[in-house]
């Protein structure tokens, strides 16, 4: 069965920092976006058998240059991420630390690759439930096809997790701290100083 993994990246450091930060304080890694997004994916595509990972789409938002250092480490992450052969979609911030474009792109993404009839199993990581519409019509199309799809909402959990709701209409797979620091991506993205 042909996988996708489309990774809402925002959501995810900010589910996996809640999930295992300590009393008071986030302690590394979990104070940046550490995660490798390529191990992730292949973890959460071979959790079960007979399944192939095809693709790994991964969504963020990027700070305007003016915030050099988030800017750097963004633009370099994704550098290195796209060489691997990820898509990458990225998006802006905007005012009130909001993500631009995001969320509607992962969303149509899913719907298009649905509709080109790319994947069995589409794995979304993220809990965000405002992709629970996209699912629905996503099913709507396979059916209209005479296809069944599975869809699954993959998200850190701990101590920390304030819900273990995944997206509505998909199979909710937790993702627990030894498989997040099995995935763990620990270079310096930084940008360089002269």
């Amino acid at each position: 069965m042909r996988v996708i993994v489309f990774i809402d990246g925002q959501n995810l450091f900010h589910l996996a920092k809640a999930a295992w930060r300590s009393i008071g304080s986030a302690l590394p890694p979990y104070t940046w976006p550490s995660y490798d997004v390529e191990k992730l994916a292949n973890a959460l595509a071979s959790r079960l058998e007979g399944r192939r990972l095809t693709e790994v789409r991964f969504y963020t938002g990027v700070p305007d240059a003016v915030e050099e250092f988030w800017h750097g480490f963004w633009s370099n992450k994704i550098r290195q991420m796209k060489s691997k052969g990820i898509y990458v979609y990225a998006g802006r911030i905007g005012v009130g630390r909001q993500e631009k474009g995001v969320d509607v792109s992962l969303a149509l993404d899913l719907v298009e690759a649905t509709y080109a009839q790319r994947y069995e199993v589409a794995v979304i990581v993220s809990q965000d439930w405002d992709f629970g519409p996209a699912v629905q019509f996503a099913k709507r199309i396979a059916q209209s096809q005479g296809r069944r799809l599975a869809f699954e909402s993959a998200f850190p959990v701990g101590q920390g997790s304030s819900s273990k709701r995944g997206i509505p209409g998909t199979t909710w797979v937790p993702i627990d701290k030894a498989t997040y620091n099995a995935c763990l991506d620990l270079r310096d993205y930084r940008k360089k100083r002269p």
